[in-house]
């Protein structure tokens, strides 16, 4: 039973990098593409922004927690920040389905170090 449970955690875990490290691809996908268009305000390129744009009580604070990786966060603040951000869910599985352990093992050991 102990074992099952760690398990659970472990790949709670990677669920929680996975969806971090997604987003901030989709974050800096944002801010190549405002730097590309003379810094174009209307481009979702910040965590200000995404809050602001959410049409929702979404704090930035609440948008961070999602980006860091080390909590986790419900469905609906990754939709929301996802659609605030311009894309839809597709992009972002897309994105997520793409992700190397490599990727989620370097990004863990960042996240670990903070």
């Amino acid at each position: 039973m102990c074992l099952i449970a760690s398990m659970i955690k472990e790949s709670e875990k990677i669920i929680i990098l996975k969806t971090a490290i997604t987003l901030r691809k989709m974050l800096s996908m944002n801010k190549s593409y405002s730097s590309k268009v003379d810094g174009n305000s209307d481009v979702v390129n910040s965590y200000d922004k995404i809050a602001a744009n959410s049409n929702s009580e979404l704090t930035k604070a609440t948008v961070n927690s999602a980006f860091s990786g080390k909590k986790r966060s419900t469905m609906a603040t990754v939709v929301l920040i996802v659609e605030s951000m311009g894309y839809l869910m597709k992009d972002f599985s897309e994105i997520y389905d793409k992700l190397s352990e490599k990727e989620v093992s370097k990004f863990r050991e960042e996240v670990m170090k903070k």
